[in-house]
C-alpha cells in the first residue's frame, strides 16, 4: 500500500489571514492610523467662527470638518449623478 504524501494543511491563523481581502487590510491600517492620531491630538484648541468661539480637542474639530466636507460632497455629487443619468 503506497502512502500518500503529507500535504501541509494551513493552520487556523493562516486561513484567517488569507481570508482577509486587501481592502480590509487597508481599512484596518487606516483605523489604526486614526486611533493613533486621536491619541496624539487630545490637546484642546480654540476655533473661532464668526462670533462663536469653541474650545474642543483637535481630533474632534477635524472629525467635524471631515463630516461637513463629506456631506458637501454627497450633496454636490447627487446632482452630478442625476445629470449624468439623464444624458444616457
Amino acid at each position: 500500500m503506497s502512502k500518500k504524501p503529507d500535504i501541509a494543511q494551513p493552520t487556523t491563523g493562516q486561513r484567517l489571514l488569507s481570508a482577509v481581502s486587501l481592502s480590509q487590510w487597508i481599512a484596518l491600517g487606516l483605523t489604526v492610523i486614526a486611533i493613533v492620531f486621536i491619541v496624539q491630538n487630545r490637546n484642546s484648541v480654540s476655533v473661532d467662527l464668526f462670533w462663536v468661539s469653541i474650545q474642543s480637542p483637535l481630533w474632534f474639530i477635524l472629525v467635524i470638518v471631515l463630516a461637513l466636507g463629506w456631506v458637501a460632497g454627497v450633496l454636490t455629487g447627487r446632482g452630478h449623478s442625476k445629470r449624468k443619468a439623464k444624458r444616457q
